[in-house]
């Protein structure tokens, strides 16, 4: 079904630049899942509240047609090996994406990030899950602009000599029981609306289920944060920012 981890690697070894690190993700006989997982650093696997961001009290939620359902394998988000995996274990994507504005890009600014991020909403819907993955941003370097032929940093897995890439979960409605958000193999849970959290996405597997009866809106930003100071803080002592719109 794939070619050997061994041949993988060989072929991420001849990467150099981000074109050669799409042509690398786009071939479906490279397991990128399998590869991520066993080249991964499992001691840096982590996630962390960082911000706690002060939606108006008037906010209300309002979803537009999904550009990619829950029941469906779309090629916009996953290369061709891994909608070949997720077809062999019965997965589709298990969340509706929503392009977000307005109201959600002052969110992206008030946490930093600048007009490169992408933002989206992934709404769970009851009864549906997202399989344990690994992320590359491959939908984030997608959106770029000019990123093609600069060089890639593949420890850092993103054009190298930039800012760090972060991305991060606004919870855009209290949690609720059954809704389960898995940054292994740690669990995030009893989120309020606002809740801002990061991960290592380098190194730290993931996957959600809703076996509740509540929907599970989530805003992800993925971007450069111009000054990341509080989420670094906020990963390593603690500290965790109020943040007004």
């Amino acid at each position: 079904m794939f070619r050997s981890f061994d041949e993988t690697l060989d072929n991420w070894n001849k990467i150099k630049t981000v074109r050669d690190f799409k042509a690398w993700q786009s071939d479906p006989m490279h397991n990128i899942q399998e590869f991520l997982d066993k080249t991964r650093n499992p001691s840096k696997a982590s996630f962390w509240k960082a911000a706690e961001i002060n939606l108006p009290d008037e906010f209300l939620l309002i979803l537009t047609e999904p550009d990619i359902k829950h029941d469906e394998l779309s090629s916009i988000n996953r290369p061709p090996s891994e909608i070949k995996l997720s077809e062999k274990h019965n997965f589709t994507t298990g969340y509706n994406r929503h392009k977000a504005d307005g109201l959600f890009k002052d969110i992206a600014k008030a946490l930093g990030f600048g007009d490169d991020a992408t933002i989206y909403i992934n709404n769970q819907e009851p009864g549906n899950l997202v399989f344990r993955h690994m992320d590359y941003l491959g939908c984030y370097t997608d959106e770029q602009d000019g990123f093609l032929d600069l060089e890639y940093d593949k420890a850092n897995k993103q054009p190298k000599g930039m800012k760090d890439v972060w991305r991060c979960f606004v919870a855009l409605d209290d949690w609720h029981p059954g809704q389960i958000f898995s940054f292994e193999p740690y669990f995030w849970t009893h989120w309020k609306r606002g809740d801002v959290v990061f991960f290592d996405w380098r190194n730290t597997p993931h996957s959600t289920a809703n076996c509740g009866i509540h929907d599970r809106p989530i805003l992800k930003i993925t971007g450069m944060i111009q000054n990341d100071d509080y989420v670094l803080l906020a990963r390593d002592d603690g500290l965790i920012a109020s943040i007004d719109l």
